[in-house]
């Protein structure tokens, strides 16, 4: 009989093309959540888990499982659903391991916004240490959010103290961050700052903020609005402004989808006429763009951009009130500044963006190191491929999986430390 629903600590592995990468699961009534730490998932939730009949179904990053647990072995086996090449999954429990930190439920608020969160706290810290505050992405992210909640986790484990908390609007946070703009979401992190700095049990070195992606913009209007600031790390985070942010990301992400020189011109076009009109907000500007929209209607790449239902829908308002350039806000930082990008970032390219995060920093005048990743994404986690060659050829070729390299923690690590 296969009907027992799993409970405890599994650990074990994906296969692929012959290929494996560990994974573990921890099975209880209220949550099961699951590590790969190869790609930087700690502690993830499951998207999906129920149980039917002698079948149990998973969904995680990767996608949907199937999986059978032997009531004899004790072996939890699963094989994916819609995933090509197939993946197959074995699991074997085994003890828990003890984690280094501690958790604790906290609130603060901003003004009239009262935010929730939780604190990681080292069991054992004789000496003072760094603490972390984690600063969100764009659209919705709370304290279970993969990419987020698996960067809390990893720095916790390395000793260190980091408040991770949901963002105004999700899970039990008032306010809503769609009506933000990103001097609103700021505040809530410089509030997230004055906190701990009000925590008078917290045996702390020093306090600094970590963001990826808008969390880059979000982060040097946050550390300017507090009082020692111990550092600043921008994950990802864009030099250039809101408005040149969305052009490199229409222009190189359809370079890298092989688009034609005169498909990628026409998409700035269109994205030139978009943020003229953002900027003027006259009939003239508007009638241009709906004219222009007429004539690139059935293109292929029409999902790459941004086409407003209306002249004062939610997207165009939210793209006046967020009229953001972080050249002066890096221009006067005061901490020392850790900023990193990918590679292969088709959002935030290295190319637009390295040169002016360097001058903005010098010009601040403050510690900085500027890190290019090899092989990353925006995501900060390399692509899955076949090692050499194009199909595999087992043991010659074979299929190298999603890797989040060890020079991104090991970097940010280090740079807190310091």
């Amino acid at each position: 009989m296969y009907s027992q629903t799993p409970q405890g600590h599994y650990e074990g592995a994906l296969t692929q093309n012959g290929s494996d990468q560990l994974i573990s699961f921890d099975f209880s009534p209220d949550k099961t959540t699951y590590d790969i730490p190869e790609i930087g998932y700690m502690n993830v939730k499951t998207e999906k888990i129920s149980q039917s009949k002698d079948t149990l179904k998973l969904k995680i990053s990767y996608g949907d499982f199937y999986c059978f647990l032997d009531s004899k072995t004790g072996d939890l086996t699963g094989l994916s659903k819609n995933i090509n090449p197939e993946m197959r999954l074995h699991l074997k429990k085994t003890a828990a391991k003890e984690k280094s930190f501690s958790e604790e439920e906290i609130k603060f608020s901003n003004a009239d916004v009262s935010l929730s969160g939780v604190l990681f706290k080292p069991k054992k810290s004789e000496e003072p240490v760094p603490y972390v505050i984690l600063v969100h992405r764009s659209g919705w992210e709370d304290r279970e959010t993969a990419w987020y909640h698996s960067m809390a986790y990893i720095l916790a484990s390395k000793g260190m103290g980091v408040l991770l908390y949901d963002k105004r609007g999700t899970d039990t946070s008032t306010g809503n961050f769609s009506l933000a703009d990103l001097n609103d979401l700021a505040e809530d992190a410089a509030s997230a700052f004055n906190y701990l700095k009000a925590r008078n049990d917290l045996n702390y070195s020093k306090i600094g903020f970590l963001g990826a992606s808008q969390g880059g913009w979000i982060i040097p209007l946050a550390a300017n609005k507090v009082s020692n600031c111990g550092f600043a790390i921008l994950v990802v985070g864009p030099a250039v402004s809101v408005y040149e942010q969305d052009i490199n990301r229409v222009q190189y992400t359809l370079m890298d989808e092989g688009y034609s020189k005169e498909s990628i011109n026409s998409a700035l076009r269109y994205s030139g006429l978009f943020f003229k009109y953002i900027q003027s907000n006259t009939e003239k500007d508007w009638n241009a763009l709906k004219k222009y929209t007429t004539e690139i209607k059935g293109q292929k790449w029409i999902d790459y951009i941004d086409i407003p239902q209306s002249k004062t829908g939610d997207d165009v308002l939210w793209w006046r009130k967020n009229k953001y350039d972080p050249k002066e806000a890096l221009s006067e930082i005061k901490c020392p500044v850790l900023s990193i990008f990918g590679e292969k970032d088709v959002l935030v390219p290295p190319a637009e963006n390295k040169s002016k995060m360097e001058n903005y920093l010098t010009k601040a005048g403050v510690n900085h190191k500027i890190v290019i990743i090899k092989d990353c994404g925006h995501n900060m986690i390399t692509q899955g491929k076949i090692n050499n060659g194009a199909k595999v050829n087992w043991p010659y070729t074979y299929w190298q999986w999603q890797k989040q390299p060890d020079e991104f923690v090991n970097t940010i690590f280090e740079f807190i430390k310091k």
